[in-house]
């Protein structure tokens, strides 16, 4: 994970890389928490550069998504993306492109 600032809308971006499962799903999140609790209201995470995620990658965006007002992935592979849309998530976590 890569914190990636702040976008041209304030919002803290966060870059994630590689792939995302069980095995590391929780040492992100708590990442994911600290970045959180430093004031961001407004989460984009960026997947362009995620090649995998399972579903303790997705337990771990809805957590994210629970603790801001306003969250988004931008630019997911369209593997990441698929997994977003076939768990009918794509509401709760907003797809930017």
């Amino acid at each position: 994970m890569i914190d990636g600032g702040r976008d041209d809308s304030g919002a803290r971006v966060v870059n994630l890389v590689g792939e995302i499962d069980i095995a590391n799903a929780d040492a992100l999140g708590e990442q994911l928490d600290q970045l959180i609790g430093a004031g961001a209201d407004r989460l984009v995470v960026d997947l362009s550069a995620l090649d995998f995620m399972d579903s303790s990658g997705i337990a771990m965006l809805l957590r994210a998504a629970g603790r801001v007002d306003s969250m988004s992935v931008r630019n997911p592979t369209d593997a990441v993306r698929r997994i977003i849309e076939c768990t009918g998530l794509a509401d709760t976590l907003r797809i930017e492109s």
